[in-house]
Parts: structure tokens; sequence; C-alpha cells
């Protein structure tokens, strides 16, 4: 029998990686599936989103209650917004970022520091209505899958917003090596002719 943790974490990872997958093949233009990638998201959900999730929900539903009404649901969902996803969306592109090979703890706050603002941003959009219906709607029990389902069109929105924000990178990058190569050619040239 599966820990309740351990199944959390597994439905979470099933979507996650699923996520992943369909935004490789259905949303980027990417000549090659990455499965190392969609491996690197499914880790996330198994690590990070649902144990957290599952903890943090379970918290969030015995310190205010039962959703009865519209207030109460409004109140957690608040809770769950403000108080729950900033630290959750830290810890995910911090594992991305390790998982992706950046190394120095710089290059890992940098990463963060620049994923959580759009994502949370993106999250105050979707996420209100999403809890809105969790808190209202669904049994305590069936929080985690709901969670997951409706976690999945969001995480298509984290795993693009993460690779969109690689090529950023690579492509800024990219005319750096470009001018230095050219110098290097230059003073090749020169030397040559001298």
């Amino acid at each position: 029998m599966l820990t309740p943790l351990l199944k959390a974490g597994m439905q979470s990872g099933s979507v996650m990686g699923s996520a992943d997958a369909f935004v490789q093949n259905c949303i980027e233009d990417n000549a090659a599936y990455d499965p190392y990638r969609t491996l690197r998201w499914g880790g996330a959900g198994l690590l990070i989103h649902g144990p957290y999730f599952k903890l943090g929900m379970g918290k969030v539903d015995a310190f205010f209650g039962p959703a009865t009404n519209f207030a109460q649901a409004a109140k957690k969902t608040a809770a769950a917004q403000f108080v729950l996803y900033p630290p959750f969306l830290c810890l995910l592109f911090a594992y991305m970022g390790v998982t992706e090979g950046l190394r120095s703890p710089n290059e890992i706050v940098d990463k963060v520091t620049k994923r959580v603002p759009e994502a949370f941003a993106g999250g105050c959009v979707f996420w209100p209505v999403a809890n809105m219906v969790n808190f209202t709607f669904v049994s305590p029990a069936m929080r985690v899958p709901y969670l997951a389902t409706a976690g999945c069109c969001f995480n298509s929105f984290l795993t693009w917003l993460n690779q969109r924000s690689l090529k950023v990178t690579v492509e800024t990058n990219a005319p750096q090596e470009v001018s230095l190569g050219l110098q290097r050619a230059v003073v090749n040239c020169e030397s040559k002719s001298e």
C-alpha cells in the first residue's frame, strides 16, 4: 500500500511529466523530443509538487476548516495562493536549475529570481479560479487528483516558461560567441600578415 505522500508524488509526477511531453510535442517547434527534460519535470512532481501540496493543502484545510461558503473558500484560496505557492515556485525552479546542470548558487538564485515572478503572475490568473472550485466542490480525498489535473494545464505553462527562458539565454549568448570568434579570426589574420 502506498503512503499518501508517495501516492501524491506519483500522481503529480505523472501529470508534470505528461505536461512537459505535451509542450514539447504540441506547442514548441522542437526538432527532437527530449525525454530527460520530461524526466526532470516528472521528478519535480514526484519529489516536490505532490508531497508539498498534499501536506500544504492538508494544513490549509485544518486551519480554515471546510469551505461551507464563498468567504471560507476565498480565505483558503488566498492562503494557498500567497502562502503555499511562492515557496513551491522557488523550490521548483531551484530543482530545475540543479537538474539542468547549474552548479553555482548564483546561477540557481538567478534562475529562481527570473522565473518565479512570471510564474507567480501566471498563477495569480489561473490558480484562484482552480482553487475556488477545489475548496468549494472537491472532497478532501479528491484534492490531489483534482489539483494534479488542473496542474497539467498550468504545468504546461511552467515547462514552456522554463524552456523559453533557456532559449533566450542561449540566443543572447550566441552573438557574444560569434563576436569572440570573429575577434579571434581578425587577430589570427593580423598575426599571420605580420
